[in-house]
C-alpha cells in the first residue's frame, strides 16, 4: 500500500483589518526626540578636547593655534597672533547659581573675549597664569595647554539623552504596533490517500475508507502585514471539535486598584472547542469591534459554523 500525499487547497481568504495606529502621542514623541537630539548633541560637544599651542620664535611674531577635537565631529582650529591678545583673565563657570568650574578668557586689543578651556577652578586658574606668563615672555618661549573633557559630565548628559531616545522609541512602537492587518487563509490540510496495490486489484479486494470530519484537516495560515509588507506568518490546526468562533476580550492587570473593575484593553478571535478550550487565531489584542466582528462571521462561515 502506497501513501500519496496531496497538497492542501485554499478554502477561504479573510482580511482582518487594517487597523490604525495611535497617533495622539505624536507631539510627546517629537518632544522627547528633540530632547534626545539636544542632549546627545550636547554630550558630543562636551566631549571635545581643547588645545592651545603658542610659539615665539626668536625675532619673529608669536603665533598661537587653538584646536577643538570631538568624536563624530570634524576637527576645528583657529590661528591668531599672540600680540593681538592683550591679557588672559580667569572666569568662573556657574550652574544653578553655584560655581562649578572655571575657564580662561583671552582679551584682544579691542576688548573682545574668547573663552578657552572650561575645566576645574584650580586647573583654569593655572592655565590662565601660564598664558599670561607667555604673553609677557621673551623670544624662544613656547606654550602648550590641553584641556580634556569631563567624563562624568559627558556621561551624565549622554545618559539623559539615551533615556529620552528610549522613551521616544517606546512611544513610537506603542503607537505603531496596531498598524496593518491580517490575512487569514483557511486551507485544507495535506491528506494521505492510500493507493491500491496490484495484488489487491488482482484478487478483487476492496476497502472502505472512513469519511473525515469536514474540519478535521483544516488549517489556518495567518499573515500580518503592515503597508502591504508581510511581517509575520504563523499557522495553526483547526481542532476537529471546534464549535464556534468567538471574540475574546481581556482586561489589563489591575494590580494598582484590585477593587476597581478593569476595562477591556483589546479583543481577538479565538476558536472555542467542545471541551471549552480557546485557541487564539492571532496572539495580539486589537481595538476594532467592526473589523473583528466581520472577520468572526467570515471565519465562522468558512469553517461551517454558526455565525450567531
Amino acid at each position: 500500500m502506497t501513501l500519496i500525499p496531496r497538497a492542501g487547497d485554499l478554502v477561504a481568504k479573510i482580511h482582518y483589518g487594517p487597523f490604525e495606529g495611535r497617533f495622539r502621542f505624536v507631539p510627546l514623541a517629537l518632544s522627547f526626540a528633540l530632547l534626545a537630539f539636544v542632549m546627545l548633541g550636547g554630550a558630543v560637544y562636551e566631549s571635545r578636547t581643547e588645545t592651545l599651542q603658542c610659539v615665539r620664535p626668536p625675532g619673529e611674531v608669536a603665533t598661537c593655534e587653538t584646536r577643538w577635537i570631538a568624536p563624530l565631529l570634524s576637527a576645528r582650529s583657529e590661528h591668531f597672533d599672540a600680540d593681538a591678545v592683550r591679557e588672559a583673565k580667569y572666569r568662573d563657570v556657574y550652574a544653578k547659581g553655584s560655581v562649578v568650574g572655571g575657564k580662561t578668557a583671552l582679551v584682544d586689543v579691542r576688548g573682545r573675549e574668547t573663552d578657552f578651556g572650561s575645566t576645574t577652578v584650580e586647573q583654569a586658574r593655572l592655565n590662565t597664569e601660564r598664558i599670561q606668563r607667555f604673553l609677557q615672555g621673551q623670544d624662544g618661549s613656547t606654550l602648550r595647554i590641553e584641556v580634556l573633557p569631563s567624563r562624568w559630565e559627558v556621561g551624565w548628559i549622554a545618559l539623559w539623552g539615551v533615556i529620552a531616545l528610549g522613551v521616544t522609541i517606546a512611544i513610537v512602537v506603542r503607537g505603531c504596533r496596531d498598524l496593518g492587518g491580517y490575512c487569514i487563509e483557511v486551507r485544507d490540510g495535506p491528506r494521505e490517500q492510500p493507493g491500491t496495490s496490484a495484488a489487491a486489484l488482482a484478487t478483487g479486494a476492496y476497502r472502505v475508507q472512513a469519511q473525515d470530519s469536514p474540519r478535521e484537516r483544516l488549517r489556518l495560515r495567518v499573515t500580518r502585514t503592515v503597508l502591504g509588507i508581510p511581517l509575520r506568518v504563523h499557522e495553526l490546526v483547526v481542532p476537529p471539535d471546534v464549535t464556534e468562533v468567538e471574540i475574546e476580550q481581556r482586561p489589563p492587570p489591575n494590580w494598582y486598584a484590585p477593587r476597581v473593575p478593569a476595562s477591556p484593553r483589546g479583543r481577538r478571535l479565538v476558536l472555542r472547542t467542545a471541551a471549552g478550550a480557546a485557541l487564539p487565531v492571532i496572539p495580539e489584542l486589537r481595538r476594532g469591534e467592526r473589523e473583528l466582528e466581520r472577520a468572526r462571521i467570515a471565519l465562522a462561515k468558512a469553517l461551517g459554523l454558526s455565525t450567531s
